[in-house]
C-alpha cells in the first residue's frame, strides 16, 4: 500500500510528490523555524536570533548581532523573512538612530548587516513592522506605520537597498497590523493585528496589489499583548500557521493559528518562555520551494520503476530545445549524482540512473529527490525510493 503527499524539497524551486511506502520511508523535510527578539524586552538585554520547536515552543538561542546594552541593529520586535531562491534571511528593525532599516541576517551566528534604510517619512514606521517574502512572486513585503491616517500600510521593499514603496493602506483608521507572513504553498499574504482600535488581535489577509486587509477572525486570546505584533510563519510542508502570543513585553508562548478562522491554540501548556519575541517568526533553510508550475515541459518528470532495487529511468518531454541537467539529492539536501548537463532537442527523452553516486558507490536504501532543469530553470521534480 502507498499514499502520496507533498514534501518540500531542500533547494529553491522544487515541489515534490512523494511516494510513501509501508517500509518506514516516511516523507520528511528539513525547514527550521526561526525567531528574532529580545530576552529582556526593548529596554535592556540582548536582541538576537533563536530557533523554535513549533511542537513544544522551546526556543534555542543562536546568537546576537551585538553586545548587551548596545542597540545598534535592534530587531527585538521587527519582522523576519526568508528568500529560498538566494538563501537570504531578512529582518526589520531599528538602528541606534531609531530609524527603520532592512537587515541581512546570518542564521548560523545571528550576525547582521544593514542593507539600508527604508526611506519613509516616518522614521519609526517599521521598528515594529512585519516582513514576508512571497515565493510565488519573488517579492519582499512589509507592513508598517506611515504616520498618517492612524492605520498601517503595506509596502514592497527593495532587497538591494531597503527602499520601501507604499502599495496602500491596510484599512480604515484603527487598523494596526504589526506582523506579516506569506504562505509558501498558496502565496496568500497574512497579517496579525487589530482593527477599530479594539486591541483584540486577529488574523487578516492582505491584497498584494493595494494593501487592503480582509479580516479573517479574532485569535480569541485574552493574554497580555496578544498577537498584535507577532508575524505568522507558515510551515512550507504542512501549511500549518504558527505565531507568538505575548504575555508581556518579555514573555510569550507559541500558538497554532487556524488560517480559515484566525483562532489561536497553544501548542504547549500556556507557560511563558521568558523570551520577549513580539513579531518575528519565519521558516528558513531546507524545505522551501517555488510555488509556480513548470512551463517548458508538457508532462511531469517520471521515474520507473519506482520503487527500484537497481536501475531507474527518468522520462521527460521538452517543449523546446534547451540545456538539460538532472541531479539527485538525498534527504539532507546533498547532491549525490548529476546525470547529465547537455543540450537536448524538443520532444520525449529518457535518462537512466544505475543507483551509483558521484563517488562511484551504490547509494544506500532510502528516498532520493530528482530535479530536472532546462537552461537553469526547474521544470520537473520527482522522488525515487531505493528499496533493496
Amino acid at each position: 500500500m502507498s499514499n502520496t503527499g507533498f514534501i518540500r524539497f531542500p533547494f529553491p524551486g522544487a515541489v515534490l510528490v512523494v511516494l510513501a511506502m509501508a517500509t518506514n520511508c516516511a516523507p520528511s523535510y528539513a525547514a527550521t523555524l526561526y525567531a528574532v527578539g529580545g530576552n529582556f524586552g526593548p529596554s535592556g538585554g540582548q536582541t538576537g536570533l533563536y530557533t523554535v520547536d513549533p511542537l513544544t515552543g522551546v526556543m534555542t538561542w543562536v546568537g546576537s548581532p551585538h553586545t548587551a546594552g548596545s542597540f545598534d541593529n535592534s530587531i527585538y520586535n521587527g519582522g523576519l523573512a526568508y528568500d529560498p531562491y538566494t538563501d537570504r534571511m531578512y529582518a526589520l528593525g531599528c538602528d541606534s538612530s531609531v530609524t527603520s532599516a532592512l537587515f541581512l541576517v546570518n542564521r548560523n551566528d545571528a550576525s547582521m548587516v544593514r542593507i539600508g534604510y527604508l526611506g519613509t517619512s516616518n522614521p519609526y514606521a517599521f521598528c515594529s513592522g512585519g516582513l514576508a517574502f512571497d515565493v510565488t512572486t519573488h517579492r519582499l513585503f512589509a507592513v508598517g506605520d506611515p504616520g498618517v491616517g492612524q492605520a498601517t500600510a503595506l509596502f514592497e521593499l527593495d532587497t538591494n537597498t531597503g527602499a520601501a514603496t507604499v502599495l496602500g493602506g491596510n484599512g480604515p483608521p484603527g487598523t494596526y497590523l504589526g506582523g506579516l507572513g506569506s504562505d509558501p504553498q498558496t502565496g496568500v499574504l497574512y497579517a496579525n493585528g487589530f482593527r477599530n482600535f479594539d486591541q483584540n488581535s486577529g488574523l487578516f489577509m492582505l491584497d498584494k496589489g493595494n494593501g487592503a486587509g480582509t479580516f479573517v477572525g479574532y485569535h480569541g486570546l485574552t493574554l497580555g499583548r496578544k498577537m498584535n505584533y507577532s508575524g505568522p510563519a507558515i510551515d512550507p510542508a504542512t501549511g500549518a500557521m504558527y505565531s507568538f502570543g505575548s504575555f508581556s513585553a518579555s514573555q510569550n508562548n507559541i500558538y497554532s493559528v487556524d488560517k480559515s478562522s484566525g483562532a489561536a491554540t497553544s501548542v504547549a501548556p500556556e507557560s511563558p518562555n521568558g523570551v520577549g519575541v513580539d513579531g518575528a517568526l519565519a521558516y528558513a533553510g531546507l524545505g522551501f520551494v517555488d510555488a509556480g508550475s513548470p512551463t517548458v515541459s508538457s508532462r511531469p518528470l517520471l521515474a520507473r520503476p519506482n520503487p527500484t532495487s537497481a536501475n531507474v529511468s527518468f522520462a521527460f518531454d521538452l517543449e523546446r530545445e534547451g540545456r538539460v541537467s538532472l541531479a539527485l539529492f538525498d534527504l539532507a539536501g546533498r547532491m549525490i549524482a548529476n546525470l547529465g548537463d547537455a543540450r537536448y532537442a524538443a520532444g520525449p527523452h529518457v535518462m537512466p540512473w544505475d543507483g551509483i553516486d558521484a563517488r562511484g558507490q551504490r547509494v544506500a536504501r532510502g528516498l532520493y529527490f530528482a530535479a530536472l532543469r532546462v537552461d537553469g530553470a526547474l521544470i520537473g521534480r520527482t522522488t525515487v525510493l531505493v528499496a533493496r
